[in-house]
Parts: structure tokens; sequence; C-alpha cells
């Protein structure tokens, strides 16, 4: 039986008004234990316990686009073939940019990334704390197995590296905005303004069709909204049958699976993701995100999203056979005109060409520049 909409004659704010532990628990080391057997399979690394935190955060941070060393492949390589990074006193007196070249290592976290890497069967998508590197798919080249896929700690490394949307996890002062202090919390990272704790989180590649995922947006433990993630025209959510099915689906899977489980109940506003079975009767989790500005709201607006929970909250008005608008409110793009759909622009586009890579592919074909970058990376770790 679906769980009733609390009415209240309260008017919400546009956004909530969220904790640090709010925005921790949408960490996927807060939540994957949770629902372990209904996400996809997930490893985290904790960089800190690791003993590599600082070395990594080093070469993240630098002004380079120079590898750490040993990461390239998926295998470690064989020591005692690999060229060896010799330096003479004579050399080291040399004015040769390429003895300055800096050099990073992570021999530790290169042998995690790979242990996982093969736990999984060769390939892994990586995020960290709370953000994916979205924006840097185009950096890796592209196969039949889509963006974000990862088969050696370079590839790893080559879409961190390349992201602007990762520095999110890295400032605290973007990690944790707008949200007031949690006289329950575990002190510190954002009074303190030290980072959070990083973690490297490395994720089973699975080939996923995109239009069977759904954004989902929980506003004072309502289910409100639901939203294809994709922009894209896609012709069976246009049938009315298959979009009921999908709510009926999101709605038990949400209110069997995720609402008293989630932060064990206490958190009431929060955004996840779901990936819907082929007939759209199961489901799986995605990932989690705090109810904030920060996350797309995709076909939705914020202010729709208020507009939604103040007239659901409302008791109904007139007659005694009035009744509120079914909820979650299921958005689609319904025309291929649709605004969503009509920009040539690719996703992400401010983002996609670093000034290296735009000199390096000047008259060269796609094969030919992606033979170019291949041999300025390798030549970038090994001078």
């Amino acid at each position: 039986m679906p769980i009733p909409i609390p009415s209240s004659d309260e008017e919400y704010d546009l956004l909530p008004t969220l904790t640090r532990r709010q925005i921790d628990a949408a960490r996927t080391s807060s939540w994957y234990d949770t629902f372990e057997d209904i996400t996809f399979d997930s490893t985290v690394i904790d960089l800190s316990e690791l003993g590599e935190e600082e070395e990594f955060l080093h070469w993240l941070e630098a002004d380079s686009i120079f590898l750490p060393e040993g990461s390239e492949g998926r295998y470690a390589p064989d020591s005692s073939t690999s060229p060896t990074r010799r330096r003479s006193s004579s050399n080291a007196s040399s004015s040769s940019s390429s003895s300055d070249a800096p050099v990073y290592h992570l021999p530790k976290l290169n042998a995690a990334i790979r242990q996982v890497i093969e736990k999984y069967n060769g390939s892994v998508f990586p995020k960290l704390n709370w953000t994916a590197p979205k924006d840097a798919a185009f950096i890796l080249p592209q196969t039949s197995s889509g963006p974000l896929h990862c088969t050696s700690p370079s590839d790893v490394y080559l879409l961190i590296k390349s992201s602007d949307f990762i520095s999110h996890d890295l400032d605290p002062s973007r990690a944790y905005l707008g949200c007031s202090s949690d006289e329950q919390g575990d002190g510190s990272a954002h009074e303190s303004g030290r980072r959070p704790k990083l973690e490297l989180v490395l994720r089973q590649f699975q080939d996923i069709n995109p239009s069977r995922e759904v954004r989902c947006f929980v506003r004072n433990n309502t289910l409100i909204g639901i939203t294809q993630r994709d922009n894209v025209f896609y012709d069976h959510l246009q049938n009315e049958d298959t979009r009921i099915k999908i709510c009926d689906t999101v709605r038990a899977f949400w209110e069997d699976e995720i609402r008293e489980n989630y932060t064990d109940g206490e958190a009431i506003d929060y955004i996840f993701d779901l990936y819907l079975s082929p007939n759209f009767d199961a489901a799986q989790i995605i990932d989690f995100q705090p109810y904030r500005s920060s996350v797309d709201p995709l076909l939705f607006t914020y202010e729709e999203l208020l507009s939604i929970l103040n007239s659901s909250s409302q008791p109904p008005q007139g007659s005694e056979n009035a009744s509120r608008s079914r909820l979650p409110i299921f958005k689609i793009i319904d025309s291929k005109a649709h605004p969503s759909v009509s920009r040539n622009a690719p996703t992400y586009q401010s983002n996609m060409m670093p000034l290296e890579m735009i000199e390096l592919s000047q008259g060269r074909n796609m094969q030919e520049f992606k033979d170019a970058w291949d041999e300025a990376v390798v030549q970038g770790m090994t001078e």
C-alpha cells in the first residue's frame, strides 16, 4: 500500500538546510554496505589508510599532465625490463626540460587499482567521494563499452586529472556548501577547513542502457519527482502504460528498500538515481546525492519541485472527492523538438578540450590525433 503523503500547512523553502551528516551520508562508503545487494559492485579505497593521500593530492593539484609512474597497463610493469630513470651529475646540471619533468610515485594505489580491476573482470569506472568525472569522459578513446571505461590505473588517473567536477570533492567550502552546523557530527572537516576524507571508489563497469536510468527526488520524506537522466527522446517512454509501470516500480522500490534504510530513515531530503530492469519491474541503485542546487534536477527545476511539494502537502480543498495529484510526478522528453534534445553541442562541452589537446590535434585526423596523444602520454611518463 502506498505510504500516505503527509499533510502540512507549512510552506517549504526552495532547498532544505542540510547538515554535514546528511551530506556525508551520500558518500558511497556511507551507504554501500546497506544496499550492497541492490547496487553495482564497488570497492572503496581510503587513500589515507593506504598511506598515499598526500602524494595523490600533490599529483592531482600539479600543473602538469604527467601520470604516476608504473600506472600504464592492466598489469604491473616488470621492473627488470622497465626503463630506468638515470641522472648522472652531468645530466643533473643539464638545462634540458626533460630532466626537470616531475615524477609521481603511487605504487600502493597502482596496486590497489589493479587488484580491483582484476576482481571486476578487467574494467571499472571511477569516482571520488561524491563525484564521478563525467565531464572528462571524452579524454579516453571511445570504445563499444562506452565512456568512463577504465582498464588500467592510468585510465583512472587520466579521467580524474582531466575532470573539473572532481574539484568539488577536494574543497570543503564546496563539498559542504550551504550546510548548517551539525551538533551530532564527527567534528570537523567543514569547521576546520580541512579537506574531507578522500576516497577513490571503483565500481564494476556495466554496459548500461541510458534509457533506463532515472533520477528521483525525495523531499520531506515524500517521493515527489522522477525524471529520465538521458537527454534523448525515447519512443518507449511515450507509452502511458510504460510510464505508469516505471512510477509504480520506483515508488515501491523506494518504499520497500530505501525509505527506512537510507541513514536509518533519518534523512528526509535527498536525491537518488536508479537503473531499471529491461521490463521496468525492478531496479538497482546507482547513487545518492544531497538535495541541493549543485545536483542537476535535469528535466525539473527546483522551483517546480518545490511547487509539487507544497501543493501535495496541502489538504485537499473543495468536495469530499477532491484529491491531490498522485505522486511522484514523472517527467520525460516527450518530443524530438524538446529543448533538452535540440542542442547540437555535446554535454559538458566547456570542460572538454585542454589547450595541449587542441594544439596536438592541429592538422591530424582522429586516428592520428589518438596516436599522437598516446605517444605524448607515454613520453611524459618516461622522460
